[in-house]
């Protein structure tokens, strides 16, 4: 589809340029999405994304935090992630 250049960043050459001029609706909306894709893939990867077990493992290894405080603070951190994925279900 595209060729890779320097800083991991892609151009379309030439023929894949000619290409598109010529794609219908259908055939056009299809590349599109793949690019699409290929950048929220991209994207995903370069996250460094935590889970929510993780972090209540950091917190428990905290000395001086007990069990209801800890309850507190996942319980906190639920849901603020539930309200963050309310939110991009919605977009």
């Amino acid at each position: 589809m595209a060729k890779k250049i320097q800083n991991k960043r892609y151009l379309v050459n030439r023929a894949v340029y000619k290409a598109v001029k010529k794609y219908d609706h259908q055939q056009f909306e299809n590349f599109c999405t793949d690019i699409y894709k290929s950048g929220w893939e991209d994207g995903k990867a370069s996250v460094n994304a935590l889970e929510v077990k993780d972090i209540e493992a950091v917190i428990r290894s905290v000395k001086g935090i007990g069990e209801v405080r800890i309850g507190k603070i996942m319980e906190a951190i639920n849901e603020k992630f539930d309200e963050n994925a309310g939110s991009e279900e919605t977009e």
